[in-house]
């Protein structure tokens, strides 16, 4: 049978858009399987048919690869901007769970902050039934007025969800002075935790704008307004694991980071995988200042944040 362009076409056409199998077309036109493989093989080769693949994954946009490419990220992450925010942020906590329980293997130690995002990130999080698997609270907690989305909680609804065990640090997060954060670091329960957190393959972080209308620990109240105002005076933009950090970065020499009971910043540095979620434009500084001290490797945002990162880098 003479290929002809209008057979190949006709062949094209049963297969993408009746669809049609191979076989059946074969039976059609009385000629091998193989024949119309090859034919449609043809069809590809003369443009007659153009495959053309639209993925839409938030794992794979245009802003994401600017942001992969510009900080050297492992994974960038960018779901749809919504106007209600908190829709927004329980898409990004969806996506960072189902890529979570796709990273988490036996035998791994896991770290975890604190936050909103991290807690809607957990509930989503699907069981897991992980051998000989560790989750680490990486600073003390907020409180009681917080529990719900507190460090120590995440890390033991994680652990259930993975088959781990959970080691909480029983402390506040931040205490009045460094001489009670040095004694309470020697304290048996939560030296035991902290001394895990110098020997964890991955953590799950929220990273918090130092805007004093905006801080987490000022909303927690381990921050007057007055001491936000001074750290962001003296160049803070964001804080991290209780740890305040500058527009590059850099984590701070500051009187207030000596008072955190928690994860080191050499130790936190020193983790393979930090993945951070952070979304709102609010957040972007402190996003932008985090990707450019390479303090996370891997970031689950939205479009409108991812946007504004962008723009403070140009």
């Amino acid at each position: 049978m003479n290929k002809s362009f209008e057979l190949l076409v006709e062949i094209a056409k049963h297969y993408y858009l009746d669809s049609m199998s191979q076989s059946e077309i074969a039976g059609l036109y009385k000629i091998s399987r193989p024949t119309v493989a090859n034919m449609l093989k043809e069809c590809r080769e003369k443009g007659i048919v153009e495959i053309r693949i639209n993925d839409r994954s938030p794992f794979n946009s245009e802003t994401g690869q600017i942001l992969t490419s510009r900080y050297g990220l492992e994974t960038v992450c960018i779901v749809p901007h919504e106007t209600d925010y908190l829709l927004t942020l329980y898409k990004t906590c969806l996506e960072t769970a189902g890529f979570l329980g796709s990273m988490l293997a036996d035998r791994m130690r896991i770290g975890i902050s604190w936050g909103t995002a991290l807690y809607h990130t957990i509930r989503q999080m699907p069981k897991l039934g992980l051998v000989d698997c560790e989750v680490v609270q990486l600073m003390g907690g907020l409180g009681a007025s917080a529990l719900y989305y507190d460090g120590a909680e995440l890390a033991r609804i994680l652990a259930d969800k993975i088959c781990a065990r959970s080691f909480p640090v029983l402390s506040p997060v931040l205490v009045k002075t460094r001489e009670l954060r040095d004694a309470l670091v020697k304290e048996p329960g939560i030296r035991e935790a902290l001394e895990k957190t110098k020997a964890l393959d991955l953590a799950l972080v929220g990273l918090s704008s130092d805007q004093p209308e905006d801080s987490a620990l000022v909303l927690a109240g381990f921050l007057s307004s007055q001491e936000a105002r001074q750290i962001y005076n003296e160049g803070s933009c964001g804080h991290l694991c209780g740890y305040h950090y500058d527009a590059e970065g850099k984590f701070m020499n500051s009187p207030i980071n000596k008072r955190v009971v928690g994860i080191e910043p050499a130790s936190f540095l020193g983790i393979k995988r930090r993945i951070g979620i952070a979304c709102g434009k609010q957040k972007a500084r402190a996003i932008h200042a985090a990707l450019k001290g390479g303090l996370i490797t891997d970031l689950f945002t939205d479009e409108l944040t991812a946007l504004q990162i962008i723009s403070f880098s140009k």
